[in-house]
């Protein structure tokens, strides 16, 4: 029975570990290493509005949207109902969310490229080497896209790698990025919007 526990405990731990590992290999931009303020958005007057997919605008005071396996997933622009995947994405309280598959993610950069980000959780599992526990956490993880203009798909950026790619024909921005990780590291621990700052050079002719 003991026997049967420890191999039990052992395959729940190598799942978790895989999915941690995958999910490290996926996703090596971590939580805070953007700035998530963004004063770039137009102000809106206090509307909001739900932009369609064919770049219409539906304005109005109240905005709400909900998602999920049992229910359907829809935006509501003053008791409107719209489905999300007829949508483009929705200003509300100065902010801008562009929509991947069936949610949204806030925008951080506008320009020629756009930066946006969500926010989740992932289950961390830890044993105990002495006594054999298991034990579950939660930890936060966030994802961050990037836009070519404002009707792209957002492609989701997992590291130095992949900003490179969108970046690499601005010298000033290649200067900044093109580094050793725990260069880049230092310098977003010196400069908090020092990922930020490499699309906004971009986006403003490299300078």
């Amino acid at each position: 029975m003991k026997l049967k526990k420890n191999i039990i405990s052992f395959m729940s731990v190598a799942v978790f570990v895989f999915l941690a590992a995958g999910s490290a290999k996926i996703n090596k931009i971590h939580c805070g290493a953007f700035s998530y303020f963004n004063s770039s958005e137009e102000p809106g007057n206090g509307r909001g509005y739900v932009e369609m997919n064919d770049g219409k605008k539906i304005y109005g005071e109240e905005i709400s949207w909900q998602t999920g396996l049992i229910l359907k997933d829809l935006i509501k622009v003053d008791g409107e109902k719209i489905k999300i995947k007829d949508t483009r994405g929705y200003f509300k309280n100065g902010n801008y969310y562009g929509r991947i598959g069936g949610s949204y993610a806030k925008r951080i950069i506008h320009g020629k490229l756009n930066v946006y980000y969500t926010e989740g959780t992932v289950t961390v599992a830890s044993t105990n080497s002495r006594t054999g526990v298991t034990t579950f956490r939660e930890r936060p993880t966030c994802t961050h896209y990037v836009q070519v203009g404002d009707d792209g798909e957002l492609n989701p950026i997992a590291g130095q790698k992949d900003i490179i790619k969108y970046v690499k024909d601005c010298p000033k921005a290649m200067e900044m990025i093109d580094k050793k990780d725990s260069q880049i590291r230092k310098a977003i621990r010196k400069n908090g919007s020092y990922l930020n700052d490499i699309f906004v050079i971009y986006n403003n002719g490299c300078r």
